[in-house]
């Protein structure tokens, strides 16, 4: 049996994922070591990471890597500290997927290939934390923990950001993405009422093996030094839509193309939509099914999503599909936040109904992504960024604390900086269309 440190795995997740031969012109601090030097005792686990979709409260996918195929792999895990000792933990879970990351031509001297390995947990216990070792064969990874969402209305935080990828095709050491994980990092561990990191999509520069391997290396930034997980619900965004992205973040039967709803807690429901596919047809039904049933049983509902409708950035009418199809939805049911991305910039709108300003009764749309992308400057003549609206370029993270008698909001800069800070309380009830 082999058991390894945090500090090994780790760097073995450097090396084995994100192994580089600069091209010709280079990159700014480019990832070396071609992946034919990646040395046999890297036969470990790593990119370990936590997936939240539908029920987090019970159920939960756990996935990782290995530089080999392997024959068998599971999780093991309990309520009770094990150290990672195979023997003492009550319940394993086999994975449902395991497969090699897809591999382009243009993948070829970046990354050294890895396998990818997913297991659903289902049973858990609300408000719970399990501890959990990764198990490839006889190679048995340092003990994790992570925390189940609650099932009691309780208060609670989640993380949420968005484009957190490079600015060119080329792979290079993203600091500002890692700078922005540190962020998260330490908010998560300084805070036990966050649950969960939101993603709003475009993780990598493209959905392929040279981008994702070292996004998957520097998600492990976010990991507390004790070994607990911070959970991704995640979004599709325009730069995710290859193959890699459904082999980053698997979940079984999963009945549409990543739009779905998350019970956060029992008074909490988020929407996650894709607008990488039709905003009409399908999707729009099922929205328009969908929030009623949310409405009826929740306090807050949040939506989320990747492309805006109320850009900070773009042509107005690059969000007018979105407008068209959705927003009307939201205002119809009252929900209560929009969480957007895309664009590369801070932003807040001024409470919007009707596509008009409605600071009494409107719905406020934050975002736009600020994980580490590349940062562009807003447009802020647009009426909706008008106060309280606003925009401005800077790298973010929002904190979103969902309280009994409001929503908390906290935009995060990259160096701890409080760049907005408001509330939002429950709609007055307003006559549906």
């Amino acid at each position: 049996m082999i058991i390894r440190s945090r500090d090994l795995a780790l760097s073995i997740a450097a090396v084995a994922a994100i192994a580089v031969i600069v091209p010709a012109g280079g990159a700014q601090n480019p990832i070396s070591t071609p992946s034919s030097t990646v040395p046999p005792e890297t036969r470990d686990t790593f990119h370990h990471r936590v997936l939240w979709m539908q029920n987090p409260s019970t159920e939960a996918v756990l996935s990782w890597s290995t530089p080999v195929a392997g024959e068998k792999h599971r999780i093991l895990y309990d309520t009770e500290t094990r150290g990672g000792a195979v023997a003492d933990y009550t319940k394993q879970s086999s994975t449902f997927k395991d497969g090699p990351f897809t591999i382009v031509d243009k993948d070829a001297g970046f990354s050294a290939p890895a396998f990818y390995h997913h297991a659903h947990l289902t049973g858990l216990s609300p408000n719970t934390t399990y501890y959990v070792a990764f198990a490839s064969d006889d190679v048995i990874s340092r003990e994790f923990n992570f925390k189940t969402a609650p099932g009691e209305d309780i208060e609670f935080t989640v993380l949420a950001g968005g484009d957190s990828r490079i600015g060119t095709e080329t792979p290079y050491l993203h600091n500002d993405r890692r700078k922005m994980n540190e962020r998260m990092a330490q908010l998560f561990a300084s805070d036990p009422t966050i649950i969960a990191l939101v993603h709003g999509g475009d993780y990598c520069m493209t959905a392929q093996w040279r981008h994702i391997a070292p996004w998957l290396a520097d998600h492990e930034l976010t990991t507390t030094p004790e070994g607990r997980l911070l959970p991704i619900v995640p979004t599709r965004g325009n730069h995710d839509r290859a193959i890699g992205f459904e082999e980053m973040f698997a979940w079984p039967d999963l009945k549409t193309p990543y739009y779905y709803t998350t019970q956060l807690s029992p008074k909490v429901g988020l929407v996650t939509l894709n607008t990488e596919i039709s905003v009409a047809g399908d999707q729009r039904q099922w929205l328009a099914d969908t929030l009623p049933v949310l409405r009826a049983a929740n306090r807050w509902i949040t939506a989320i999503y990747h492309r805006p409708s109320y850009s900070s950035v773009r042509d107005v009418q690059d969000g007018a599909g979105r407008r068209n199809n959705w927003v009307g939805l939201f205002e119809e049911n009252n929900v209560d936040l929009v969480y957007e991305s895309h664009d590369h910039a801070l932003k807040r709108t001024l409470p919007i109904r009707s596509h008009a300003p409605d600071l009494k009764n409107g719905i406020v749309y934050i975002g736009d992504g600020g994980l580490g992308v590349p940062q562009r400057t807003p447009d802020t003549t647009r009426w909706w960024l008008q106060p309280p609206g606003f925009a401005k370029s800077a790298h973010h993270v929002h904190t979103i604390h969902y309280g009994k008698e409001a929503i908390h909001v906290k935009a995060h800069g990259m160096d701890g900086e409080i760049l907005n800070d408001f509330v939002v309380k429950p709609h007055e009830v307003v006559a549906s269309k």
